[in-house]
């Protein structure tokens, strides 16, 4: 794995980074689900019930390091909170899982972004680390 620079501030993550995988997550599930409805080749149905289960378990594995990550800061994220984000807290210096989460989540959220715009054919974003080239 690749050691990623990770420079941001729990603001960034709390308000920004958090937020927008949340928003990705909701599209990458919802055009899947309709990608299954529609289905009727039981192999696209397979391929996409695949990538759905791939895809929670990245999303899953992103949100356990985010909320480590989280957990050690607990003392800044709560003064963050209490300021409803006035206070932009410290930039964070994730261990090696935290950085690849922050990573992941941010590709994630620029990849469905992409999709959006029609830059992209498909909503669920490959990783050859995680997703192990799902589309």
């Amino acid at each position: 794995m690749h050691r990623y620079e990770t420079l941001i501030t729990l603001h960034e993550l709390i308000y920004a980074v958090i937020p927008n995988l949340n928003s990705a997550e909701k599209l990458v599930f919802a055009t899947l689900e309709s990608l299954i409805d529609a289905a009727t080749n039981p192999l696209d149905i397979m391929k996409r019930t695949d990538q759905r289960q791939a895809f929670g378990l990245e999303v899953h594995r992103i949100r356990i390091n985010l909320e480590h990550l989280l957990s050690r800061y607990r003392t800044e994220v709560e003064d963050v909170l209490r300021t409803e984000g006035e206070y932009k807290g410290p930039v964070v210096k994730p261990d090696h899982q935290e950085a690849d989460a922050i990573h992941s989540a941010v590709e994630i959220y620029r990849h469905v972004c992409a999709f959006q715009r029609g830059e992209r054919p498909h909503p669920v974003p490959g990783r050859d680390t995680s997703l192990r080239k799902l589309i």
